[in-house]
Order: C-alpha cells, then structure tokens, then sequence
C-alpha cells in the first residue's frame, strides 16, 4: 500500500487517527532514552537525519524490520506520534564495515569514528555490541511531521 500524503493539521494527533491514515505502518522510538529520542527526532525535523540503523540482535528482541517503501510512524518516547517517514533503502552492514557515507546520513556525527564511538556507547548500554555484529541500515524520507513533542505533562499515554 503506498503511503497517504500529509492532511491539514497535524500536531496533537493520537497514534490510533495516524494508523488509520498508514494502516501498514509499524511504529518505533528513536533511541533508548527521552532525551535521546527527542534529539534524534529534532535532527530528523532540522533534514540533518535521513537514516537509522537497528542491529540485528534488536530484531531478535522484537524490533520491528523496517520494508522498502512502508510508511512507519516514528513516536517520541513517550509514545505520541511525531513523524511519518518511509523507508528508501536498506543495507546490511557490520558494525565495523560501516562506511562514512552512511554514518553521515545518520546526522548524529561529524564523521565515522564520530558515529563508531558513539553507537558504540549505544549497544553497550543495550548489552548488545560486537565489532562484528550485523546492523540493518535504512535511509527514509519524511512523509508527515505529526507535530508531536516530549509532552512529559501530559498525564495520559496516546
């Protein structure tokens, strides 16, 4: 199914009224933490960010895998949906194959040491890293900025 093009409004949407918009789409968090994710999701909104990468140890957790040409719904931490984004391209790589090229278009980092060192640091808090260990790389383009934000005073969850 191809991806629903942006409606009027946006922010403030519940992630049941975007599924009904992307009824194929799975959904996923930036990152392990809130200041994480809102950082990764604010370089997604900036253009700066236009790929991600998930290690295969994480699908085996449950990750989701992401599908060329899907429409996924990228959530804040907290689980409001904040970005619509469908994937482009995937690569399998190893952690310690990844090339520059594809480091950059993550946004995270100047360059690769940048992005070695810190996604490093990531899968170690997970209790996943291994030089060798295979990482799905994707590369997507921003659908729909749902307008979501960390709405940590927000006393409901979506």
């Amino acid at each position: 199914m191809s991806c629903i093009g942006q409606d009027e409004g946006g922010g403030g949407v519940t992630l049941e009224a975007v599924r009904e918009r992307y009824p194929d789409a799975q959904t996923y968090i930036f990152g392990d933490s809130a200041q994480l994710s809102a950082a990764l999701l604010a370089l997604v909104r900036a253009g700066k960010k236009r790929a991600t990468c998930l290690s295969m140890a994480e699908v085996a957790g449950g990750e989701v895998v992401p599908q060329i040409g899907r429409c996924d719904i990228a959530t804040t931490f907290d689980g409001w949906p904040a970005l619509v984004n469908r994937t482009m391209e995937l690569r399998l790589v190893r952690f310690c194959d990844m090339t520059e090229e594809m480091a950059l278009a993550e946004g995270e980092d100047e360059d690769l040491a940048g992005w070695k060192a810190g996604h490093e640091r990531y899968y170690r808090r997970l209790g996943i890293f291994e030089p060798q260990m295979e990482l799905i790389w994707e590369r997507f383009e921003v659908v729909e900025d749902l307008g979501a934000v960390d709405r940590d005073d927000q006393d409901a969850a979506p």
